[in-house]
């Protein structure tokens, strides 16, 4: 039994020593109330463990009683830095009111003084005994009111760590459920040994709390390492954080996600792939931080426009990055479209055909324009009102989409003059698409009201080997010439540039 005790006394040594460094750590790293509570909670469950290594180490009676009281200038705060730590941590750095930090607080100075000067009272321990065991000797003692008014204080508060970590696992995203769940365990290891040593169930009087509170505080370490507990801390999580369409991921200076709201987990996430604690161009490509501030991206079915924020540190230097992404897939169709027709806007137009023109030089392909001008039109306008006259593009822009092959392209130049680009057709087939469009424009009937308004419209189609030196401007003024002719053969026709 004698080498159990000396290599447990040896386990808690080595514990506290680690605890010391895991506490220093984590205040030079960063310094805010929550890391403070934590490293606090270290440093006291050190000095618990140390002392009692040196209690169970020691043979004489007066060596054993001076680190029982060295035992308990750290035992008394454990309970209370553990539940100001997490108190501070759910709620996400805001500020905590002082009646919660005053009163544990005090409970624990009340405790520490009433241990201290036991004997003079009796209060805490009402006797002490000592069992001689071949190699080390063990203290055991009466439990006075105090003694338990401690236990019922520390069982108390090591609930209510577990209770609100619980409320914040329900609250918290997906993301941060791991990491809310290492700390229910860390806040929970200790109460069952606790449990069992205060009511004397364990068979040897020895006491397990300073091996628990050491896992406890190695699952803390493992938040901290594994799933950066205290790097950019999420302030502020709220509702409309987790509703807004915005996307927003926060990212380490070494490029680890730490945080993102459903919004980027749903457009940038990798389906099966838990981002936090990656590198955030494995888990999320398209949201490089190196990205250009303004750049557009597109995923499946919408526009992001893409900036980054620097999160400074207190001391002024790069804690790390917000990334935001602004669903601007709105604005970007309000910039390429039509408003009144759906269809693209003169300059969406212009930039699409070129871009389409620039392959078919390429390649030595076909490309042909049609270019349609509505007959009349004015007259529509005078005779029923501008509302009619809206009606009339909109059918003619459900025709046209509706007439055309996924590639082609279909814009509004203006007025009630409309322009399609067909890459891959000669000019035989331009005209039987032009003239099948004509024919459902002067089949359609566009009810106003009580109103029937039927109208026509006259094509003027331009096509040829698209060869270098040929640019879209050529081909539309081709277009618009036949177009011309068309109009002068009595409109409601269609007219090849020859």
């Amino acid at each position: 039994m004698n080498w159990a005790i000396w290599t447990y006394a040896y386990i808690l040594i080595v514990g506290s020593v680690a605890l010391v460094v895991l506490g220093t750590l984590s205040i030079l790293r960063r310094r805010n109330s929550i890391v403070v509570f934590f490293a606090l909670t270290c440093f006291s469950s050190s000095i618990y463990a140390f002392g009692y290594a040196m209690e169970i180490t020691r043979v004489v009676p007066e060596l054993i009683k001076f680190w029982s009281k060295f035992e308990y200038v750290g035992m008394p705060f454990i309970s209370s830095f553990l539940f100001l730590f997490v108190l501070h941590f759910v709620n996400s750095g805001r500020r905590v009111s002082r009646i919660y930090i005053i009163v544990p607080l005090l409970i624990s100075f009340t405790i520490l003084l009433i241990r201290q000067t036991n004997h003079l009272h009796g209060l805490y321990y009402s006797s002490y005994t000592f069992e001689n065991h071949t190699g080390y000797m063990l203290m055991t003692f009466g439990k006075g009111p105090w003694y338990w008014i401690f236990a019922g204080f520390n069982v108390l508060a090591i609930l209510s760590s577990s209770v609100l970590i619980v409320i914040y696992l329900f609250r918290s995203s997906r993301l941060f459920r791991k990491q809310g769940g290492l700390l229910l365990l860390g806040t929970f290891v200790p109460i069952v040994p606790y449990i069992i040593h205060v009511t004397g169930l364990f068979p040897v009087a020895v006491d397990i709390i300073p091996a628990a509170m050491m896992l406890s505080t190695t699952l803390f370490f493992v938040a901290v390492v594994r799933y950066r507990l205290f790097y950019l801390i999420p302030a502020g999580r709220d509702w409309m954080v987790e509703t807004m369409t915005d996307a927003l991921v926060v990212l380490t200076r070494q490029k680890l996600v730490v945080d993102a709201n459903p919004s980027a987990l749903r457009a940038f996430g990798t389906e099966g792939v838990d981002p936090l604690g990656q590198v955030v161009t494995e888990v999320m490509p398209l949201l490089d931080p190196e990205l250009e501030p303004g750049k557009r991206i597109k995923t499946d079915n919408k526009v992001w426009e893409v900036n980054r924020t620097v999160l400074p540190s207190r001391r002024g230097s790069q804690e790390g990055v917000l990334v935001v992404a602004h669903d601007v897939t709105d604005l970007e169709r309000l910039a390429r479209e039509d408003i009144l027709t759906g269809l693209l806007n003169r300059h969406s137009w212009n930039d699409a055909a070129d871009t389409e023109l620039s392959r078919l030089t390429r390649h030595g392909r076909y490309g042909s324009v049609i270019y349609l001008d509505l007959d009349y039109f004015k007259k529509v306008n005078d005779t029923y009102g501008h509302a009619a006259g809206d009606a009339v593009l909109k059918e003619l822009g459900q025709i046209l989409k509706a007439g055309v092959r996924r590639p082609d392209l279909v814009g509004r130049y203006g007025g009630e003059e409309f322009v399609l680009f067909l890459p891959e057709s000669d000019t035989q087939g331009a005209a039987e698409v032009a003239e099948r469009l004509r024919a459902d424009l002067e089949a359609a009937v566009i009810e106003i009201g009580d109103e029937k308004i039927k109208i026509t419209g006259s094509f003027g189609v331009a096509g040829s080997l698209v060869t270098m030196g040929l640019s879209l401007e050529t081909l539309v003024n081709q277009a618009d010439k036949a177009l011309y002719e068309a109009k002068h053969a009595g409109r409601n026709t269609v007219s090849l540039y020859s």
